[in-house]
């Protein structure tokens, strides 16, 4: 069943990039990051001044990423407060306002996300949101879920390791 779906989404994604009043994005929030004066063990060009353990963080951001896999653009967002349901709709919302007039051609959205607990199709605030956004920007929206386990081949999980480098 596992390869049956990851097949779905490969020719979803396949039929998506295909077609030109089509965008196909890649969405999914990241673990929490902490913020403050760590070190990481790195040779900075740089004196840096870094606590060498660990202590209470300065504060806590939980990145939240719109990924385009056929342009390579990555729009990520710093969210503060707990990502759920509302918090990736509105995210998503942010970044469609953004770019809107980029892709005044564009009447259908794919979304490849996994199944994490905030965006399953099961939980009905994401869907209530989704059809709320549906309604205001008057796009399709397809969701494209991979299977359970197999998020690693959500285009977006490739940008979060580029990142971790740099954090």
């Amino acid at each position: 069943e596992t390869e049956a779906i990851f097949t779905q989404v490969t020719a979803i994604n396949q039929a998506a990039d295909a077609a030109h009043d089509v965008l196909r994005i890649s969405m999914d929030a990241k673990a929490v990051v902490k913020i403050g004066p760590f070190a990481r063990g790195g040779k900075p060009r740089l004196q840096v001044h870094a606590a060498d353990h660990d202590f209470a963080a300065d504060a806590t951001v939980t990145p939240v990423g719109i990924f385009l896999p056929t342009m390579g653009e990555l729009f990520v967002y710093g969210v503060i407060s707990k990502v759920t349901s509302d918090c990736l709709v509105d995210r998503l919302a942010q970044w469609w306002e953004t770019v809107r007039e980029r892709f005044a051609h564009i009447t259908t959205l794919v979304i490849n996300l996994d199944n994490g607990p905030e965006n399953q199709s099961r939980r009905t605030q994401f869907m209530q949101r989704m059809v709320a956004f549906v309604q205001h920007t008057h796009l399709t929206v397809r969701l494209a879920y991979y299977p359970p386990y197999h998020s690693k081949y959500n285009p977006i999980e490739r940008c979060w390791g580029i990142l971790e480098n740099h954090w």
